[in-house]
Protein backbone atom coordinates (compact mmCIF):
# COMPACT_ATOMS: atom_id res chain seq x y z
CA UNK A 1 0.00 0.00 0.00
CA UNK A 2 1.21 3.19 -0.57
CA UNK A 3 2.06 5.79 1.70
CA UNK A 4 -0.83 8.93 1.27
CA UNK A 5 2.49 11.31 1.49
CA UNK A 6 4.17 9.74 -1.65
CA UNK A 7 5.15 12.37 -4.12
CA UNK A 8 3.84 10.35 -7.08
CA UNK A 9 0.10 10.67 -5.26
CA UNK A 10 0.44 14.12 -4.19
CA UNK A 11 1.59 15.72 -7.52
CA UNK A 12 -1.53 14.71 -9.83
CA UNK A 13 -0.10 13.16 -13.44
CA UNK A 14 -1.74 13.65 -16.60
CA UNK A 15 -1.06 10.32 -18.76
CA UNK A 16 -3.39 9.01 -21.24
CA UNK A 17 -1.13 5.83 -21.68
CA UNK A 18 -1.63 4.94 -17.90
CA UNK A 19 -5.37 5.28 -18.41
CA UNK A 20 -6.32 8.84 -16.76
CA UNK A 21 -8.70 10.79 -18.97
CA UNK A 22 -8.79 15.04 -19.15
CA UNK A 23 -11.55 14.59 -16.07
CA UNK A 24 -10.05 12.72 -14.22
CA UNK A 25 -7.01 15.19 -14.46
CA UNK A 26 -9.20 18.28 -13.31
CA UNK A 27 -10.51 16.12 -10.72
CA UNK A 28 -7.47 15.57 -9.54
CA UNK A 29 -6.68 19.11 -9.56
CA UNK A 30 -9.86 20.05 -7.58
CA UNK A 31 -9.48 17.53 -5.06
CA UNK A 32 -5.66 19.29 -4.08
CA UNK A 33 -7.17 22.73 -4.04
CA UNK A 34 -4.74 23.51 -6.48
CA UNK A 35 -5.73 26.61 -8.85
CA UNK A 36 -7.09 25.81 -12.44
CA UNK A 37 -7.28 27.32 -15.60
CA UNK A 38 -9.73 27.00 -18.20
CA UNK A 39 -10.70 28.20 -21.60
CA UNK A 40 -13.76 29.92 -22.67
CA UNK A 41 -15.32 26.90 -24.42
CA UNK A 42 -14.41 24.48 -20.63
CA UNK A 43 -15.35 27.42 -18.14
CA UNK A 44 -19.34 27.34 -19.63
CA UNK A 45 -19.07 23.69 -17.99
CA UNK A 46 -17.25 24.06 -14.74
CA UNK A 47 -19.29 25.26 -11.85
CA UNK A 48 -17.31 27.18 -9.65
CA UNK A 49 -19.54 26.64 -6.56
CA UNK A 50 -19.53 23.25 -6.35
CA UNK A 51 -16.11 22.35 -5.61
CA UNK A 52 -16.09 25.90 -3.60
CA UNK A 53 -13.55 27.65 -6.11
CA UNK A 54 -13.69 31.27 -7.16
CA UNK A 55 -12.80 33.27 -10.22
CA UNK A 56 -9.24 35.06 -9.40
CA UNK A 57 -8.98 38.53 -10.04
CA UNK A 58 -5.57 40.17 -11.17
CA UNK A 59 -5.68 44.20 -11.76
CA UNK A 60 -4.67 44.82 -15.41
CA UNK A 61 -2.94 48.14 -15.26
CA UNK A 62 -2.75 48.11 -18.71
CA UNK A 63 -6.34 48.15 -19.05
CA UNK A 64 -6.71 45.38 -22.41
CA UNK A 65 -8.76 43.23 -20.05
CA UNK A 66 -11.28 42.69 -17.43
CA UNK A 67 -8.89 41.99 -14.84
CA UNK A 68 -10.02 37.97 -14.69
CA UNK A 69 -8.50 37.05 -18.13
CA UNK A 70 -5.60 34.71 -17.60
CA UNK A 71 -3.31 33.16 -20.49
CA UNK A 72 -2.07 29.74 -20.16
CA UNK A 73 -2.73 26.00 -20.99
CA UNK A 74 -6.50 25.12 -20.53
CA UNK A 75 -6.61 22.45 -17.42
CA UNK A 76 -9.58 20.43 -19.42
CA UNK A 77 -8.80 20.46 -23.19
CA UNK A 78 -5.19 21.46 -23.27
CA UNK A 79 -5.61 24.19 -25.31
CA UNK A 80 -3.52 27.55 -25.61
CA UNK A 81 -6.57 29.98 -23.71
CA UNK A 82 -5.39 33.09 -26.17
CA UNK A 83 -6.20 30.77 -29.11
CA UNK A 84 -9.42 29.75 -27.77
CA UNK A 85 -11.35 32.92 -26.59
CA UNK A 86 -9.29 33.54 -23.25
CA UNK A 87 -8.79 31.95 -19.99
CA UNK A 88 -9.82 32.35 -16.68
CA UNK A 89 -7.94 31.04 -13.49
CA UNK A 90 -10.09 29.59 -10.66
CA UNK A 91 -8.39 29.54 -6.76
CA UNK A 92 -10.03 27.51 -3.82
CA UNK A 93 -12.41 30.19 -1.55
CA UNK A 94 -10.76 29.31 1.51
CA UNK A 95 -7.42 30.41 -0.01
CA UNK A 96 -8.11 33.42 -2.20
CA UNK A 97 -8.51 35.70 0.99
CA UNK A 98 -4.87 34.81 1.61
CA UNK A 99 -3.75 35.42 -1.66
CA UNK A 100 -6.16 37.61 -3.35
CA UNK A 101 -8.21 41.00 -2.68
CA UNK A 102 -11.68 41.23 -3.66
CA UNK A 103 -12.34 44.08 -5.61
CA UNK A 104 -15.82 44.82 -5.04
CA UNK A 105 -14.69 44.64 -1.32
CA UNK A 106 -12.02 47.12 -1.58
CA UNK A 107 -14.23 49.00 -4.07
CA UNK A 108 -16.74 49.37 -0.90
CA UNK A 109 -13.96 49.88 1.86
CA UNK A 110 -12.24 52.81 -0.52
CA UNK A 111 -15.54 54.30 -0.99
CA UNK A 112 -16.55 54.04 2.89
CA UNK A 113 -13.20 55.70 3.60
CA UNK A 114 -13.52 58.55 1.23
CA UNK A 115 -16.70 58.92 2.45
CA UNK A 116 -15.80 59.53 6.06
CA UNK A 117 -12.71 62.64 4.89
CA UNK A 118 -13.90 65.95 5.32
CA UNK A 119 -13.14 68.19 2.07
CA UNK A 120 -10.19 69.78 4.30
CA UNK A 121 -8.55 66.67 5.33
CA UNK A 122 -8.62 65.24 1.69
CA UNK A 123 -6.99 68.13 0.12
CA UNK A 124 -4.50 68.34 3.40
CA UNK A 125 -5.33 71.64 4.28
CA UNK A 126 -3.74 72.81 7.30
Amino acid sequence: MKSPLDPKRITPQHDPIKGQSRIGWLDSLLSLKKVVILCSWCRSKFNPRQYNYRRVYVPDYTGKTDGYTVNGDCDSCRSFTPNAGGGTAYQPEELYALTHQDPVQARRQSRANAGRKTVYSALNIK
